[in-house]
């Protein structure tokens, strides 16, 4: 199976340490002053959901896989090991990112136990599909993140088609490297050019929110002073 995998630049313990102390909420706004991308891109949300929101977030690379599922004869494994190999070659944490391509994702699950504990020991901290999984008391005892469109009690017969393609997920493309962030509200790619900047935004999003909330909550409060506060004109 042909694997298009680019070489991929950790990030520094430090930045990892960072992003799993916010949420993705405030990740998302912080991102949007840096003018790296419009507004409409850069996440992933609506069908595809958090199924284990009270996780702290999940932060690692992306590795992208394609899955197929149709009647007929069992399709061979080689995709199942070539996903393993790459998760093994991937520096840590890695989030297996699935599309569906069987056009029936309530039809087939597209992970269990089994390959959400084999993939954790190749360093993943996170399952994303627009399909469905299964086995979810036992992944959520894991404590791998899982995202997907809903559960399926069987694997049907799923195959795994492509490994380090690009897919596209609820409207976005992701990319084998792109650096994911993901809690109970959705997953935001992360630009890695915003990152040295990023701790201060964060800061200023906190704040502005702050100051706006503290003043909603008050006795004081007036349209007119929001709209003051928040330089709307």
């Amino acid at each position: 199976m042909d694997q298009h995998l680019p070489t991929i630049e950790p990030i520094s313990e430090g930045d990892l340490a960072f992003l799993r102390g916010v949420d993705s909420p405030t990740i998302a706004n912080a991102i949007e002053p840096f003018q790296v991308r419009d507004r409409t891109e850069g996440f992933i949300g609506g069908t595809v959901e958090s199924l284990f929101p009270e996780l702290p977030p999940t932060v690692g690379y992306a590795l992208t896989v394609t899955m197929n599922d149709q009647p007929g004869p069992v399709k061979g494994r080689e995709g199942f090991w070539a996903m393993f190999e790459a998760l093994a070659r991937m520096p840590a944490p890695s989030v297996v990112v699935v599309q569906d391509t069987s056009g029936h994702p309530e039809r087939v699950a597209f992970c269990g136990e089994v390959m959400a504990t084999m993939a954790q020991r190749l360093g993943a901290v996170g399952y994303v599909t627009d399909g469905t999984v299964r086995d979810v008391d036992e992944v959520r005892a894991l404590g791998l993140a899982y995202f997907a469109s809903g559960v399926c009690v069987s694997h049907a017969n799923f195959w795994i088609e492509e490994v380090g393609i690009d897919v596209v997920l609820a409207g976005q493309t992701v990319r084998t490297g792109d650096l994911l962030h993901g809690d109970a509200n959705g997953i935001v790619i992360v630009p890695r050019e915003v990152l040295p900047g990023l701790p201060d935004a964060v800061q200023r999003v906190r704040d502005k929110e702050g100051e706006l909330m503290a003043f909603a909550r008050s006795e004081g409060f007036t349209l007119d002073g929001a709209k003051t506060l928040t330089g709307y004109r």
